[in-house]
């Protein structure tokens, strides 16, 4: 069976090892120079089921007002009277609620365990290929804070677990975190989670899949898609024409518009963030990856030489003096948390998370037979990209799934 794969990120790309390794002719179709030049190429680097909540939560809607009118310093929205974003919104307060939040955020820690079952079972592909660390991440919280039991309990339910942690056992946790005292006040570790670059990954995964005979085929954008009858028969690219059985879609962002011809209407909105990667040594380096709550924050030490601060969620697309604000922002909390970082320089990244309102991915059948889709994981494509390729080749081959997929459908937005 033939299967073409458009989009050669994380999830695009485990997607083609995982067809591959079931015996698939695959073809993996990309615009751009080679994998994990999307979102996938210099992301937090978390593989985090234990904070994997959805953003859509009850008090949302007031912090996003504020957030529109620029009164959040971690959030921010974009060009906030396009009417785009418009329906986006209101599909995303809709699942605001309690219940809704609930749900969402079980079936995103069900995706996410799953899915770090399967990264871990991959022998061929060893943590020392992406920097990997399999020690945690301690999600941070400022002195007036804690995490909200319906959190706790949410991870108690799912069996994921989970130490509350005061600021001496944290230091015990980490030492490199002393000179922040006054700025943390709690924390929960979650001993389970991990951190890894998922560029790295991506382009083992990607090596691994052509030794199993898929194809990549970069600097191509794809053009048309020809179907008859509810089938597709063909891809046709600015290079190529592939006839194919299948059509699996992992293209982030631009998912929604490559597939308008085809009937499809994804609410899939774009949600940028920043990072910022030194180069240092692992004695002056944090030891654990971590979450700052409330600064909206993250920071992983990937392999031995490369620390990475990830943060920030902005709606849409950000102007220029909003992206280098942020980035400024990033590098005055690094100088926090890293004394280490002071003078070096640092590679930059703007990247858009593929976000859906009830910040769930679609994994399932689209409108045509042979159609499928993979994509809209926001800002969990990491943690879940092993688990959905899992799932969609089980779908594909029409064989039963380790976990209920029907939260992921796209029929849920009809």
């Amino acid at each position: 069976m033939h299967c073409v794969v458009i989009g050669a990120g994380i999830v695009g790309t485990t997607t083609a090892l995982a067809l591959a390794r079931r015996g698939f002719e695959v073809d993996v179709v990309d615009s751009e120079n080679g994998v994990a030049q999307g979102a996938s190429h210099a992301n937090a680097g978390l593989i985090s089921p234990g904070h994997c909540f959805s953003w859509a939560e009850p008090g949302i809607l007031p912090v996003m007002l504020r957030s529109a009118m620029g009164q959040d310093a971690g959030l921010g929205v974009c060009q906030p009277w396009s009417p785009r974003l418009w329906r986006w919104a209101l599909m995303f307060a809709s699942q605001s609620t309690l219940k809704r939040w609930q749900h969402n955020s079980k079936a995103a820690m069900d995706l996410a365990g799953y899915s770090r079952q399967q990264l871990f079972a991959q022998p061929e592909i060893a943590m020392g290929r992406y920097g990997g660390r399999d020690n945690g991440i301690v999600y941070l919280y400022a002195p007036n804070q804690k995490a909200r039991a319906h959190e706790l309990s949410l991870l108690d339910d799912a069996g994921m677990r989970h130490e509350l942690l005061d600021p001496a056992a944290l230091l015990h946790l980490d030492p490199m975190l002393s000179g922040l005292g006054s700025i943390f006040g709690s924390a929960v570790y979650c001993p389970g989670d991990a951190t890894g670059d998922a560029a790295k990954f991506c382009l083992a995964a990607s090596i691994e899949a052509q030794r199993l005979g898929a194809r990549f085929h970069f600097d191509e954008a794809l053009k048309s898609i020809t179907y008859s009858s509810n089938r597709i028969s063909s891809v046709t690219t600015t290079r190529r024409k592939l006839a194919t059985d299948a059509v699996v879609i992992c293209a982030g962002v631009a998912s929604g518009s490559l597939l308008k011809t085809l009937g499809h209407s994804l609410p899939i909105y774009p949600v940028s963030g920043y990072s910022i990667t030194y180069h240092v040594e692992a004695k002056d380096a944090p030891r654990i990856g971590a979450v700052s709550v409330p600064h909206k924050i993250a920071w992983a030490h990937l392999g031995e030489q490369s620390l990475r601060f990830t943060g920030f969620a902005d709606v849409g697309v950000p102007s220029e003096n909003r992206a280098r604000a942020r980035i400024t922002a990033l590098q005055q909390f690094a100088l926090q948390v890293c004394p280490a970082v002071a003078g070096l320089a640092a590679t930059e990244w703007i990247g858009q998370r593929p976000m859906t309102p009830d910040g769930l991915p679609i994994i399932g059948r689209g409108h045509q037979a042979n159609l499928w889709l993979n994509c809209g994981h926001g800002a969990m494509g990491w943690t879940n990209a092993c688990g959905s390729a899992q799932l969609m080749t089980d779908m594909i081959e029409g064989h039963p799934t380790a976990i209920d997929t029907e939260p992921y459908a796209l029929h849920r937005f009809d």
